[in-house]
């Protein structure tokens, strides 16, 4: 699953809500599929189910519950969901484009201030290519990276 793409719809949805932090599966449906017309309901439904199993998303008391700061995130006015493109793995995009998504994602850096830190991190390192300083300094910012370790390793 793109969980770029997954990040976006389910901030939508959080903020058509407004005050809310979770939502119920219905409520979900209701604001993607039928006020944004982005999915149908059963891609609204398999699109909540797979953030459950990839983390995106926590279930508690029956409500969905995000497991990332939703106000941090950027949608374009001219979002459109190609459910293909959702539902398939997005690991045939390099690594660093990767990263830069998913620490956009998180709110607590933009790609451009990212790009810079991991830019001045590799100033003198001769060793080092752009992702692992990448992964250092969002580690440094309090990022999350571990699901991406793995790949460099």
């Amino acid at each position: 699953m793109n969980k770029e793409m997954a990040r976006r719809l389910i901030a939508i949805a959080i903020s058509g809500r407004r005050g809310a932090d979770s939502l119920t599966k219905a409520e979900m449906v209701k604001e993607i599929a039928f006020k944004r017309h982005l999915l149908s309901t059963e891609e609204v439904e398999r699109l909540c189910d797979e953030s459950v199993k990839e983390g995106l998303l926590s279930e508690k008391e029956g409500r969905l519950v995000p497991n990332f700061t939703v106000s941090g995130i950027s949608v374009p006015l001219d979002f459109s969901v190609s459910v293909q493109e959702l539902f398939s793995a997005d690991m045939d995009r390099p690594l660093s484009d990767r990263l830069l998504d998913y620490a956009a994602s998180t709110g607590k850096v933009s790609k451009k201030e990212a790009i810079k830190m991991a830019g001045d991190f590799l100033h003198g390192m001769n060793y080092m290519d752009f992702a692992t300083a990448l992964l250092a300094v969002l580690t440094d910012a309090g990022i999350d990276v571990s699901e991406f370790v793995k790949e460099i390793i």
